[in-house]
């Protein structure tokens, strides 16, 4: 006959768990943070090489607000990015890239290129 086992051993067997569990989670915490802090190291090392220009422009922007904000005619954009010449005014940069299948990075640098290109000389009142 099996004698059940006593109340001790089985609260050491839960403690043992519930430790490998802890140091489980805690090592997953560990890996997940450490990644995002080097993706974090990655980009700005590329922003500080001018790889990434992050005071230029969002994906929330639409052809319009970068037209009033840096001057960049929407004609000029349009065709640039390869777009309809009118239409669609409310969708933003992100949504284009998505319903035109454009490459972000492509599309990023076009933009960011004809912003450089209008932007006033330095010292300059907009």
């Amino acid at each position: 006959m099996k004698s059940l086992p006593s109340k001790n051993s089985l609260q050491g067997r839960v403690r043992r768990w519930l430790a490998v569990v802890a140091v489980l989670v805690g090592m997953a915490l560990l890996v997940g943070f450490g990644w995002r802090a080097w993706k974090q190291i990655q980009f700005s090392q590329r922003v500080a090489r001018g790889e990434v220009q992050v005071e230029t422009f969002r994906g929330w922007m639409t052809l319009a607000y970068i037209e009033r904000v840096y001057g960049v005619p929407q004609v000029e954009l349009r065709q640039a990015l390869g777009l309809p010449a009118t239409g669609f005014d409310d969708r933003s940069v992100r949504d284009w890239i998505k319903e035109e299948n454009l490459d972000p990075e492509a599309v990023r640098h076009v933009i960011e290129k004809l912003i450089l290109e209008h932007e006033p000389p330095s010292g300059a009142v907009k």
